[in-house]
């Protein structure tokens, strides 16, 4: 037998029956109940140059239940404790988080009788079968599940954890099988769950906290929102998960980027969302001192109004399609289209927009929105803070509201979680604008889109802020800039017109005043600081404003259509 050593393989003393099991802890074995059917004793042997060691079925006590003849799950106490390092097992949501990868289980099928031999297979979606879930092959070759594998772990191999174990095997010429999930092995075997951790979290809080999860009911889609959210903070979660107990078990467990203190605080911030006074109690037990709030209380939030201008592929004019959302949620979620309009044309697009733009505020019942306009990359130029807010006197949008541009590509985008990640960066660290800005100026004239890929990531991280002046606002450097995927993009709609032997230009002196205007600015008061910067220029009349044609483009991971692009 091969390592690990807590895999066993299980003999009935004067018969040919063998199986297969799994060391659970320092005296107890599981193995399938139709292994040692009708017996009271049986061989165990662990780990290779082990003696065989007498075992006794059990049919009593806290490792067994009336249901565990029916789920064929048996355990197998050993006369005396062994010194060896029992199988470590994984959360009951396990197949769940890590089901897509590469099980193994390890058994003695008559060939390989005395040292056994392992075979892979794939758990695929979750096919249920009653309680059990059905297995495939990894592909056609190797040793396939056969009589000598009941008992097996399913291990899976990136992390080595007991997934569950093995019951049945095809015959045929599928190669499938069927295992039994942790939690079913727990149910059956409730002093199971006293092994069982979650992550750092003990097995006594781990068993409170499925009990608090099992109590709230959440739909599929309210788990693929909440997931939506989470992975916008935390990219490595899982993105295929589709239970609230896959989404907090896979966010302790399986979040590579998060360490220990950190997973805590998203925890505490997935029970506040479920909301329930055993929630709150848990994490005040298990995760802070004192309960948290019963009834925690929201920061303000401002709505929005966004604006998708979509070209039309495959027709012969250019022309473009028109949809608008309020967002009301504190979350950012759209909602159904307040507006929509189709194949218009570049020329006549502002007046279906401010029409539009117009019965969207009249539906926003929030005092404080942003107008977003996701456009395509080569229109994010397009002059839109220019036209009319029909509902404030034709006032100038730019004026009347907070403004910035949005690219269509990240909108659209089906996973842009580096983005999302990238934002929350300047937004939870409160970062100051005016020093994140990273400017290029005439000073560094554009060169090729491989040395400005090599500028934006010359540093250990990409720029979160970039500001463009002179050439670099050409619609190609502000394509490239955007396609780097920065949070935060500034510049001015044209170029300066600048002498090269002058040391200083309108471009530079725009740089050196906005970064000083916006100095203590975060993310989140960007698009307000903009807004009154054009209200300045327009009252001043002054073009070398620094406000005056100023272009803002500030995105997220938030306010995408349904379903949630960036999960």
């Amino acid at each position: 037998m091969n390592e690990p050593r807590w895999q066993a393989r299980i003999d009935i003393p004067d018969s040919h029956v063998r199986g297969s099991g799994f060391l659970v802890d320092d005296r107890h074995v599981l193995t399938c109940a139709h292994v040692v059917r009708g017996q009271a004793t049986a061989q165990v042997t662990l780990g290779e140059g082990d003696e065989s060691r007498k075992a006794t079925v059990l049919r009593d006590g806290p490792w067994w239940s009336p249901g565990a003849e029916a789920a064929d799950v048996a355990v197998l106490e050993l006369s005396v404790p062994v010194d060896v390092e029992p199988a470590p097992l994984a959360p009951h949501a396990g197949l769940e988080v890590y089901g897509l990868g590469t099980l193994d289980a390890y058994g003695f099928p008559l060939s390989y009788a005395e040292t056994g031999v392992y075979s892979e297979f794939r758990a695929g979606a979750q096919q249920f079968i009653g309680a059990d879930v059905q297995v495939r092959a990894e592909d056609d070759l190797g040793v396939w599940l056969q009589e000598g594998f009941s008992g097996a772990a399913a291990r899976h191999q990136g992390t080595e954890q007991v997934l569950g174990m093995v019951r049945k095997a095809g015959r045929g010429r599928e190669r499938i099988g069927v295992i039994v999930p942790v939690a079913r092995l727990a149910e059956v075997c409730p002093a199971l769950d006293e092994l069982i951790p979650l992550g750092s979290l003990s097995p006594t809080a781990y068993r409170e906290l499925r009990g608090v999860l099992a109590a709230t009911v959440y739909s599929r889609g309210q788990v693929r929102q909440l997931l939506a959210k989470l992975r916008s903070k935390v990219p490595s979660m899982p993105g295929h998960l589709t239970s609230l107990a896959g989404v907090v078990e896979a966010l302790v467990v399986d979040a590579a980027t998060v360490d220990d203190d950190e997973m805590r605080f998203y925890l505490a911030g997935l029970l506040v969302k479920i909301g329930t006074d055993e929630a709150r109690r848990w994490a005040g037990v298990h995760l802070y001192a004192g309960p948290l709030p019963s009834s925690p209380v929201e920061a303000a939030h401002e709505g929005a109004i966004v604006v998708k201008l979509e070209p039309v592929a495959g027709q012969g004019a250019e022309t473009y399609d028109l949809t608008v959302w309020t967002v009301t949620d504190p979350d950012g979620e759209l909602g159904e289209p307040v507006a929509q309009a189709t194949g218009l044309l570049p020329g006549s697009w502002q007046g279906s927009v401010e029409r539009a733009l117009a019965e969207a505020v009249t539906r926003m019942p929030l005092r404080v929105f942003t107008v977003e306009f996701v456009l395509p990359r080569d229109l994010l130029a397009e002059p839109v803070e220019r036209w009319r807010d029909h509902t404030d006197d034709t006032t100038r949008l730019g004026v009347s509201s907070p403004l910035v541009v949005r690219d269509l590509d990240w909108f659209d985008h089906d996973n842009p979680a580096r983005l999302g990640h990238r934002a929350e960066l300047l937004r939870e660290n409160g970062a100051d604008l005016g020093r994140e800005l990273r400017w290029r100026d005439h000073s560094e004239p554009p060169t090729t889109p491989d040395e400005f890929r090599g500028w934006l990531r010359r540093r250990r991280d990409d720029p979160l802020a970039i500001g463009l002046t002179c050439e670099w606002t050409t619609p190609e450097q502000v394509g490239l800039a955007v396609a780097a995927g920065p949070p935060v993009l500034i510049w001015r709609r044209a170029p300066c017109l600048h002498d090269e032997h002058e040391d200083d230009c309108d471009g530079r002196r725009f740089a050196r005043e906005l970064t000083a205007r916006l100095g203590g600015v975060t993310f989140d008061q960007v698009a307000h600081a903009v807004r009154d910067l054009r209200a300045e220029a327009a009252y001043a009349r002054q073009p070398t404003h620094c406000g005056s044609d100023l272009v803002l483009l500030r995105d997220d991971a938030r306010r995408r259509t349904v379903p949630l692009g960036f999960a």
